[in-house]
């Protein structure tokens, strides 16, 4: 039996709305084997109460080394029992299978962003049948509707990227959340798992990695080693102004809730024309530039950001007003603040992927959209400013 579930400290209670308990009867497994009919259904029924799962079909299941992926994914058929809920059949399981693709604090956000933020938010989304997370084994198992039926379109980097209409349509779901959060207090309210850009498990891991492993990385790639010589910056540079930045924007700028990985692979586009974001798993109390900068320039040609930019930030801005912001930042500030936070882009976004989680064709493709970024907006100056402003 599983001690501490979703709560670090192992205290039991119940979160969000209408989610039921946390602590789960049984342990999570490590291998879709372990996807019972049983473990299913309590997972299912506390999220919809009423529903009962009777039948669990494994179709298919993929771990680290099968997929471009964090963690692993099942792909079950299940069965309902009369007087269910009309829930999807045909779902997704991310879960860990044999070893955990990142830190679990990543999938403990994961996990806490579909039972706390997600329900009420109002913006699309996938649909969530139900979440755990295991702090004793950093096991997650994460229920979404597979959606295969209706024609997604995920989007990666090699393919071809999305339009600037699309990008400002997918801001708007971005300002809708950033500003129910705008300096809100119930980001001290949910500081028991959600982290800051510098304070928290997720920023310890990071911290912990960033340097060495860009330094490990460029040593076995020349590409990498020539991408960090044309910036100029050692790895320790890059991460100290990361740090920087981070800082420097939590003393001038609003703090929100932040996605915190943006870029258009983790966006979904289906053929009715819905479209919104997935992947919470960076989540974060931050600035708002950290998402609005990564999904502009990661999912724009060069030549579309170039272009279309500035207006782009500016719809955000606009955005904001609607959805009730009323100190969202002016058009220059904000083109400064979005300039500077490419730094974290740049440095963990992708030079600090491993080639085990994404094709080194989508990694150079999105790190030369964010080179260009950077030198068009002047970051290493506008990060050097910060720093001397700190």
């Amino acid at each position: 039996m599983a001690e501490h579930v979703i709560m670090g400290d192992g205290s039991k209670r119940s979160i969000g709305s209408n989610r039921g308990p946390v602590d789960p009867s049984h342990s999570l497994p490590n291998s879709a084997e372990g996807l019972t009919v049983e473990l299913i259904d309590r997972i299912v029924s506390e999220w919809n109460p009423g529903t009962s799962v009777t039948g669990v079909e494994l179709v298919e299941a993929k771990g680290l080394a099968q997929q471009v992926s964090t963690a692993g994914r099942a792909r079950l058929r299940l069965t309902y029992a009369p007087g269910s809920a009309d829930l999807p059949r045909d779902v997704i399981v991310k879960m860990v299978i044999g070893e955990a693709g990142v830190d679990g604090a990543l999938y403990e956000t994961e996990v806490q962003m579909y039972r706390e933020v997600l329900p009420g938010l109002g913006i699309p989304q996938i649909t969530c049948l139900g979440a755990a997370y295991e702090d004793k084994t950093e096991r997650l198992l994460l229920l979404l509707e597979d959606l295969t039926a209706k024609k997604p379109f995920f989007p990666l980097s090699t393919l071809k990227p999305l339009s600037p209409d699309r990008v400002a349509a997918l801001l708007s779901h971005l300002a809708k959340l950033h500003a129910r959060y705008w300096n809100s207090p119930d980001l001290d309210a949910m500081s028991d798992w959600l982290g800051t850009l510098l304070k928290g498990r997720q920023f310890d891991f990071l911290n912990a990695i960033c340097v060495p492993a860009i330094t490990q990385m460029a040593e076995e790639s020349t590409y990498r080693a020539d991408l960090i010589a044309r910036i100029g910056w050692t790895p320790e540079q890059l991460w100290n102004g990361v740090m920087s930045t981070h800082a420097y924007h939590a003393k001038v700028q609003p703090r929100t809730l932040v996605h915190g990985d943006t870029g258009a692979h983790n966006t979904y586009h289906l053929a009715n024309g819905t479209f919104g974001f997935y992947d919470w798993q960076l989540s974060a109390s931050g600035c708002w530039a950290h998402d609005v900068h990564y999904h502009i320039i990661e999912s724009l040609s060069i030549a579309d950001r170039k272009a279309n930019e500035r207006a782009l930030v500016q719809h955000y801005i606009d955005e904001l007003a609607n959805n009730g912001v009323t100190d969202a930042p002016d058009i220059d500030t904000a083109m400064q603040t979005y300039g500077r936070a490419i730094i974290w882009g740049f440095t963990v976004g992708w030079l600090l992927c491993p080639e085990r989680n994404y094709d080194m064709k989508i990694i150079i493709t999105n790190l030369e959209r964010l080179y260009s970024a950077m030198q068009d907006n002047d970051t290493l100056a506008l990060v050097e400013q910060g720093q001397r402003d700190l």
